[in-house]
């Protein structure tokens, strides 16, 4: 959830602003590392990170996927936020499954304080009809913080005339801490749409690094995220070659208090791919999204571009913006499976995914 002008957002555009470089404030700390503000990055580029939307698009293709993502946010200020993750997920040959393993790591405060999540994915298709399918999907795994304390100059090593001089009485109920993560989700398709809802944090893991009094803390909010859309030939442009083809979507994700939707659409004719998409954060009207991707034989490349159009553009010395870079290998798109592959669900549904 990135640009919105709420507390996570406000804490993530103040921790740069700081005139001396790696000096913050213990209010600044505070407000980054109590979980009551915790939020998880989402990709703009989020159909380039399927398994971090829905365990339930593990296995989705007809053979072994590889994405990997790369996010830098507000790029005036040089490690702000950089975000990579990487997954790997392939159907069950003759069963109704899929499997796959996720991986993600979000540094902020010029790499500091840092959190971690690896997981491992399953789901499981139900034919309902034979146009209409439900995929159920569950994921196990660990989150994992951590805070490179040396790293911080607090408020009371301040001095006016020496600069930072002394040690710090702050204290840190710990550097580090690992605890188990849990989601879910589910996928409806029918004929060339898709919907689905996941819920990740669903046992709101502790990643708590502040003594904080008992009952404050009850963990990571729960993150629970709609995506819909529907994939749309346009046969007046489309041939065997070069198909032509529109996916509108939309992407609702809610965590605690933060709210964020995405809207827009994918167009796609032949190799080459453009998306748009409007961010509403409903506190305010949030950022602008462009994309661009590339695919040939089994490899997509794709960029994004986050324009903020919110009251954050006016923080003094501009936030910068947003870019993406993804990357899949998907071999289902192999010219050697190419003629395995039947004119099914997943050609009409999800695409844009793969």
């Amino acid at each position: 959830m990135a640009g919105a002008i709420t507390r996570a957002s406000l804490r993530r555009a103040c921790n740069y602003l700081f005139p001396m470089k790696k000096i913050i404030l213990l209010s600044l700390l505070l407000a980054c590392l109590l979980p009551l503000a915790a939020q998880d990055p989402v990709f703009s580029q989020f159909y380039a990170s399927p398994l971090r939307l829905n365990p339930a698009f593990a296995g989705i293709g007809t053979a072994p996927r590889v994405a990997f993502n790369y996010r830098a946010q507000h790029t005036s200020y040089p490690s702000a936020y950089t975000t990579m993750a990487a997954s790997y997920d392939q159907p069950i040959e003759n069963t109704p499954s899929g499997f796959g393993l996720r991986m993600m790591t979000d540094k902020q405060l010029e790499g500091a304080y840092k959190n971690t999540e690896v997981a491992v994915v399953y789901s499981y298709d139900v034919m309902i009809n034979r146009d209409v399918h439900a995929r159920l999907g569950l994921s196990a795994g660990i989150l994992s913080t951590s805070l490179d304390f040396s790293s911080l100059t607090f408020g009371d090593v301040l001095d006016p005339i020496n600069g930072a001089d002394g040690i710090t009485s702050e204290q840190l109920a710990a550097l580090s801490k690992t605890s188990a993560d849990f989601g879910a989700g589910v996928l409806f398709s029918a004929y060339n749409m898709y919907g689905g809802i996941s819920f990740e944090h669903m046992n709101r893991p502790d990643e708590s690094l502040v003594e904080v009094g008992q009952n404050l803390y009850s963990g990571r909010p729960m993150r629970t995220t709609l995506t819909g859309g529907a994939q749309i030939n346009v046969k007046r442009y489309s041939n065997r070659r070069r198909p032509a083809y529109i996916t509108p979507n939309f992407l609702f994700t809610s965590q605690a208090s933060l709210r964020q939707l995405n809207m827009g659409a994918y167009f796609g004719y032949g190799p080459v791919a453009f998306g748009g998409w409007y961010r509403h954060a409903f506190e305010n009207a949030d950022g602008i999204i462009a994309a661009v991707s590339f695919r040939q034989d089994v490899l997509k490349i794709g960029f994004s571009y986050d324009a903020v159009v919110s009251d954050l553009r006016n923080v003094p010395g501009g936030l910068g913006s947003t870019l993406e870079a993804s990357l899949i290998i998907d071999f289902g798109n192999s010219k050697e499976l190419q003629r395995r592959r039947k004119a099914d669900r997943y050609n009409d549904c999800y695409g844009m995914f793969r």
